[in-house]
């Protein structure tokens, strides 16, 4: 090998040399580049995953608040309306008595109304009657409150709320009492019991 030879080979080793250390170098910064990538986007992925889990947080205590207004907003059963009704006639008092009006019990029953109640049981041949002293008891109270309530004709497309309306009205102002204003202030005080029940 001549010493021209000899000088482009070790021209030719050190240019491979440069090369090679090159590509090594390059590829050892993008490797550290990708790798300080790599941690910054698994920062990234923490903190998304971290907004995540505030954004579901909200949304439950959104959705319970949601659940709890629903809840609230529920309207009454029968049984409230009943207990609503008896609390307003006589504070829940079974041994209620209005000497004036002659009403008794916890429903504040007059003898009128046991009068017109036994009437229509004549009329469907029920085979028992209630008396004034069944006015103090509860239970055949609310059964003639019921059977007063099942004469009020209701539609499909009333609510609840509606129908209780026009019995509890009638229930305090006669069969027309649905239709007197005397009436109202009777059904609001019903309506705000049912409301501090619910």
């Amino acid at each position: 090998m001549n010493y021209i030879t000899m000088k482009r080979f070790k021209s030719a080793l050190v240019w491979l040399f440069l090369f090679t250390g090159t590509i090594l170098w390059t590829i050892l910064i993008a490797m550290s580049f990708a790798w300080l990538m790599q941690d910054e986007t698994d920062e990234e992925v923490i903190e998304r995953a971290i907004e995540r889990l505030e954004e579901q947080r909200v949304k439950e205590d959104t959705t319970s608040v949601e659940v709890v207004s629903l809840k609230t907003q529920t309207e009454p059963t029968w049984d409230d309306f009943v207990n609503a009704v008896i609390y307003v006639e006589s504070r829940g008092s079974d041994d209620a008595y209005n000497i004036k009006e002659q009403a008794a019990g916890c429903l504040q029953i007059r003898p009128i109304m046991v009068r017109e109640i036994n009437r229509k049981l004549r009329k469907w041949n029920a085979p028992f009657r209630y008396t004034l002293d069944d006015r103090w008891n509860r239970e055949k109270s609310i059964e003639m409150f019921e059977i007063m309530a099942e004469q009020i004709p209701c539609c499909e497309d009333q609510s609840f709320m509606e129908f209780a309306e026009v019995v509890a009205r009638k229930w305090n102002g006669g069969g027309r009492g649905h239709l007197k204003e005397s009436t109202l202030p009777y059904w609001e005080r019903i309506k705000n019991q049912l409301n501090n029940k619910l």
